[in-house]
């Protein structure tokens, strides 16, 4: 087996009706209100900049298939102009896998659908512009091209709906994928451009939609789109292009380990806050310390977290305010993450999908996740048999000032 065909059969995906490890089966989704996302900040008037998402796993969807489900990822424009294409991530059966697609893997139609309106914001009926995506033979992340880019207005939302046009579209499918974090509904970062996961039923088996909801089958489930819009001129670009988790691999927060996420080189705007999604350790006291510093060492700003505030019962976002706004333009700059006890907390990256064709903007790409080693020195994380790795970035986000 390749290397990357080993990676991609290790990726942590989740049971779950249209999401499945072992072949299927499971009961009817969930449905819950959709509307759009809405997520705390810890102050409204702040912009946050990092990787904003959380995600403990990926989650596919299938398109079609047993319960004829489809799928919408929904977004907020940025730009007036037309959007060329999207790119996503398609998943097929292999390497022992099963139930994420069947038979010949049908006829994926992807499609930009305007958007119904309030309060719902789901896919309205009227579709702008849709294209054909073959099955592919091996898990894959297609930039799915519109023949006649369809315009948009920014700040309005729009739908990339995935529908199954097979004449047995219950045997012929394939799934998409997205993240998935079981959050406990505690305030996080806001994500970015509504970005939202809706999932609909069809009484056709997948061709044509209805009854939209958001995607969610527990309390506190959250999905995100793995997608990247793709706009007309070289530097449109939104969505989240994060396309693994390695929540298997978390690293040691206390003592002599540290984690942190390299952040680039500091601007005019001030970092006021920062996020962080870690999971306490059962047992230990011990204060988390979230620290802004030069990468080279020195700390600029630190706020400490008891505790007593973050429950031991998963991963949860922790947050901070610093004392005083954090201006460094020009400086290597670093969100450090300490504690005084050994071995309380625990945090891990998520894969940015650049390599596989996900554009720079719909990622944090100005720095990478790190941990110490036993020797002290920083290192980037080591994952796939593979060490110090520039391409996972920590679950966080920073507060900017204007």
């Amino acid at each position: 087996m390749s290397v990357r065909a080993a990676r991609l059969s290790l990726i942590l995906l989740v049971a779950s009706v249209g999401a499945c490890s072992c072949g299927g089966g499971g009961a009817a989704p969930a449905r819950t209100a959709a509307a759009p996302a809405t997520a705390a900040s810890a102050d409204a008037a702040s912009e946050s900049h990092g990787s904003l998402v959380a995600a403990d796993a990926l989650a596919n969807t299938r398109i079609g298939g047993p319960y004829g489900t489809v799928l919408a990822f929904r977004f907020r424009s940025q730009w007036t102009g037309v959007v060329r294409g999207a790119r996503v991530y398609v998943v097929v059966n292999g390497d022992g896998r099963d139930g994420y697609s069947g038979g010949t893997g049908g006829r994926l139609r992807v499609s930009l659908v305007a958007d119904a309106g309030r309060p719902r914001h789901v896919p309205s009926s009227r579709r702008l512009a849709s294209a054909s995506v073959a099955a592919p033979s091996r898990d894959s992340w297609p930039l799915v091209r519109f023949a006649k880019p369809p315009r948009v207005v920014a700040g309005r939302y729009y739908h990339v709906v995935f529908t199954n046009d097979d004449p047995d579209p219950r045997d012929n499918y394939v799934s998409i994928n997205a993240l998935l974090s079981y959050g406990h509904d505690e305030p996080s970062p806001r994500v970015p451009d509504g970005l939202a996961v809706l999932l609909g039923s069809t009484r056709d088996g997948g061709a044509t939609p209805h009854r939209w909801e958001t995607r969610a089958e527990q309390p506190g489930q959250r999905y995100a789109p793995i997608l990247d819009v793709a706009g007309g001129r070289p530097g449109q670009h939104l969505g989240l292009g994060y396309m693994e988790v390695w929540s298997a691999n978390p690293k040691p927060i206390g003592g002599h380990a540290e984690v942190r996420q390299l952040l680039g080189r500091g601007t005019s705007r001030a970092i006021t806050g920062a996020w962080l999604r870690v999971r306490r350790h059962a047992g230990e006291s011990a204060a988390l310390q979230l620290s802004i510093g030069a990468a080279g060492g020195g700390v600029l700003a630190k706020a400490s977290v008891p505790a007593s505030s973050i429950p031991a019962d998963g991963d949860r976002w922790v947050h901070v305010r610093f004392d005083h706004p954090v201006r460094a333009p020009g400086r290597s700059l670093a969100l450090t993450a300490t504690a005084d006890a050994p071995s309380s907390y625990e945090a891990f990256p998520i894969r940015k999908g650049v390599e596989f064709g996900f554009d720079p903007r719909a990622v944090f790409d100005a720095g990478y996740a790190q941990f110490t080693r036993a020797d002290g020195a920083w290192t980037g994380w080591d994952q796939w048999g593979q060490p110090n790795r520039h391409d996972g970035a920590l679950q966080f986000a920073l507060d900017l000032a204007g």
